[in-house]
């Protein structure tokens, strides 16, 4: 049979809080048949380390036991390392991993020595592995046929403890499939593995992973009935895995066997019974030190809590689950930027923030006092942040945002006319906090988070169609959701610059082009968007200086088209500033990294093509030579800001952003972050090179005079555009956004 091993939008939702305590994946420490007593020791090592989460000293240790294998010659354990790398691999980020580091070549490397050695045992765990690859990227019937493989063989062997893992891939790839008979008679004839495994530790573990699998059936249910039914098997093998875990005195299989049921009872509205379970699981995790099960015990504590009506409680347990979860969240960000991890570290814990958010809203709107108030909507918006900021160093894979400086202004003393617009939308309302110089208030909208994310979406696609006005119904109704219901509050404090601090799809849409019917949003304020606002440099700009940096590629590379305007942006912009330039053929990295060595600059202008995407390194910016990713302009850029020279202003005048991607917005928002710049301004898609040509121009003639913030000089640029009849419809002046300080 022939292995097809390609990445579908199909994937296997990794659940974390098993990961981490070596469920999922054969035990590294399988030493059996080593020539090293060290090799032996490392895999020991390894193992240790994948059971407390710590995937990188895992990973660590078992590439020092690759070299030792493979220079004693020893290939059964090379085989076997490799495949307890790829285990890891299946679960962990690709950032600490060299380009031919992949899970699937070194499993089908290790399966070659296994099947030529005749070593079926090691093949057999060789397949589970690549099945567990197979079906988190989807390919769910070569996933079925490698598990059927290994199966075999342990059915052979009488280990029915393979067998059952093996059966258990098989369900979990049937239910992923839609075949439920198929998942029902897999997880069936694991249950009867089980059942006969001798090892209770294993037993307990593997009953609580056929619940899941059961769980799974559950979200695909046909019906009512038939959920009820895989419910109710789901409870029978968590109740199994607590009895077989306190036979052997294993009381961690205990906090998750507990916890998941206790999930249960939440979900068909046990909650007093829910609370006792899942306070029992709490103390056990609490005993042992399971972070990962701690902050989800204690999250489903804290919904509990807000269904039997004690919204103080609740407060405070999620309080606390935060507090857990901070403690591991390198761990989770290590899985939520793996390759094969269907969702991100905002999809599956985001939930945490917003929901402790609704709770700190909900109260503040019971309350009177003016200070107490405020003091609630600005934890409440802390908590927003505090995911931001989280989410942020998941799709970089590093804490860049932690190199902000933390000593934010107010808005009062930052700008006086401006105003911070921070977007929380929430399941069924839109809360908006605003903050002016008269100080913070919220103001909430009647429209449930999925309409409004839909709105933004749709908005997105048809604003990019110059030959259609049919954005203008989406953008007139994101318009009445999040201008005109804060248009009296703007009016009273005189502002004439609005911040956005957007979420969600909203943070990949020109906000510039929401539209009242009449006027569109640039004709009545500046505008610009921050990722958060602990994330904005909140010093005040610079003075404009002649250290600018303009680097271009007007030619065709690297199967690029040419941009024969960026001649002419270079020339106009030299009107303007006196800028160094690295034109095409010395648009080099080299010259690049040379040229920053020996100066500071104010403003770097980079016209080239490139595109934010939703990973980190797939985001690039085109040079003559080959590409710049967003690590190498951190590297190039934020020395400056260590040597007390921030730059001011990053210009990327030909880049776009991956259009239904809202992960993609991650890398256009941090990407001043990222380099160590104040601000930056980029592009939603492609402009025609002559639009960008007279936008770039008209912006820095703007921002030469003094006094003369980034914001308003975008804002005098576009409408420039906007005026000029070859560039009225919002595709051209609208993609341009100003992200970080606008000052």
């Amino acid at each position: 049979m022939t292995i097809n091993i390609q990445i579908t939008n199909h994937a296997l939702p990794l659940l974390i809080r098993l990961a981490l305590v070596g469920l999922m994946f054969p035990d590294l420490g399988q030493a059996a048949g080593s020539k090293s007593a060290d090799v032996s020791g490392l895999l020991n090592q390894a193992a240790a380390y994948q059971a407390k989460g710590q995937v990188n000293l895992a990973q660590n240790a078992l590439k020092q036991a690759l070299v030792q294998a493979q220079s004693a010659g020893d290939r059964r354990t090379e085989a076997l390392v490799k495949n307890n790398l790829a285990s890891l691999w299946i679960l962990a980020s690709r950032k600490y991993r060299a380009p031919r580091e992949e899970p699937d070549i070194y499993l089908l490397e290790s399966l070659k020595i296994a099947e030529e050695l005749g070593d079926k045992s090691l093949e057999s765990g060789i397949r589970v592995n690549l099945g567990n690859l197979l079906v988190g990227m989807g390919n769910y019937e070569d996933a079925v046929w490698n598990f059927k493989q290994a199966v075999d063989q342990a059915d052979k062997d009488g280990n029915h403890e393979l067998a059952a893992r093996c059966r258990i891939g098989m369900g979990t790839a049937a239910a992923f499939h839609g075949s439920m008979s198929l998942a029902e008679e897999y997880a069936g004839d694991a249950e009867m593995n089980i059942a006969k495994a001798k090892n209770g530790r294993d037993k307990a573990l593997l009953y609580i992973k056929l619940g899941d699998v059961y769980s799974r059936m559950m979200d695909t249910a046909a019906d009512r009935e038939q959920r009820g039914a895989y419910m109710a098997k789901g409870g029978e093998q968590y109740h199994k895995s607590v009895v077989e875990a306190r036979k052997v005195g294993d009381e961690a299989s205990q906090a998750y066997s507990i916890g998941f049921l206790a999930g249960l009872y939440e979900t068909e509205g046990r909650y007093a019974e829910a609370l006792q379970l899942s306070r029992a699981a709490l103390r056990l995790a609490q005993k042992h030190k399971l972070y990962d099960a701690m902050y989800q015990w204690q999250w489903l504590v804290g919904r509990l809590h807000n269904q039997l009506g004690d919204r103080d409680r609740a407060i405070g347990a999620y309080k606390t689950a935060l507090d857990n979860l901070t403690s591991i969240r390198g761990d989770l960000a290590i899985v939520y930027g793996n390759d094969n991890s269907p969702t991100t570290f905002r999809d599956s814990v985001g939930p945490l923030y917003y929901e402790l958010s609704d709770l700190l809203l909900k109260k503040a709107d019971g309350v009177n006092d003016e200070m107490a108030r405020t003091a609630l909507l600005v934890e409440a918006r802390d908590t927003v942040e505090a995911l931001k900021g989280a989410e942020l160093s998941d799709y970089f894979q590093d804490d860049c945002a932690n190199m902000v400086n933390a000593g934010a202004k107010s808005i009062g003393q930052m700008s006086p006319t401006a105003a911070i617009v921070y977007i929380i939308p929430l399941e069924s309302r839109l809360e908006l906090l605003i903050e002016t110089k008269s100080g913070l208030k919220k103001v909430t909208v009647d429209v449930s988070s999925r309409r409004l994310m839909d709105q933004a979406r749709l908005f997105r696609h048809h604003v990019e169609r110059r030959t259609t006005y049919f954005f203008k119904g989406h953008a007139e109704a994101l318009y009445e959701w999040i201008i005109e219901p804060i248009k009296t509050i703007l009016e009273a404090d005189g502002v004439d610059t609005l911040v956005f601090v957007p979420d969600g799809a909203l943070r990949n849409v020109p906000m510039a082009a929401l539209f009242d019917g009449n006027e569109y949003l640039l004709e009545q304020y500046a505008v610009a968007v921050a990722p958060g606002l602990s994330l904005i440099e909140s010093q005040e700009a610079t003075s404009p200086n002649s250290r600018f940096l303009f680097s271009g590629l007007a030619v065709e590379r690297h199967g690029f088209p040419g941009l024969p305007a960026v001649v002419q942006e270079a020339e106009l912009i030299s009107k303007s500033f006196a800028p160094t330039t690295l034109m095409d053929g010395t648009f080099l990295k080299g010259d690049l990294e040379d040229t920053f060595l020996r100066n500071d600059f104010r403003y770097v202008h980079i016209a080239s093509h490139g595109q934010f995407s939703g990973r980190a390194d797939s985001t690039f910016v085109l040079t003559y030579d080959g590409f710049l990713t967003l690590d190498d302009l951190e590297n190039l850029i934020r020395p400056s800001s260590y040597r007390g020279s921030p730059v001011e202003l990053l210009t990327l005048s030909a880049c776009q952003t991956a259009a239904g991607d809202d992960k993609a917005a991650l890398g256009l928002a941090g990407v001043a972050i990222k380099a160590g710049c104040r601000a930056a301004l980029a592009s939603l898609w492609f402009v025609s090179d002559q639009a960008s040509a007279l936008m770039v121009d008209e912006f820095y003639r703007a921002l030469a005079k003094p006094g003369t913030s980034k914001a308003k000089a975008l804002q005098h640029a576009q409408t420039v555009l906007r005026n000029d009849p070859r560039f009225r419809h919002p595709r051209y002046w609208a993609p341009y956004i100003m992200i970080g300080n606008w000052l």
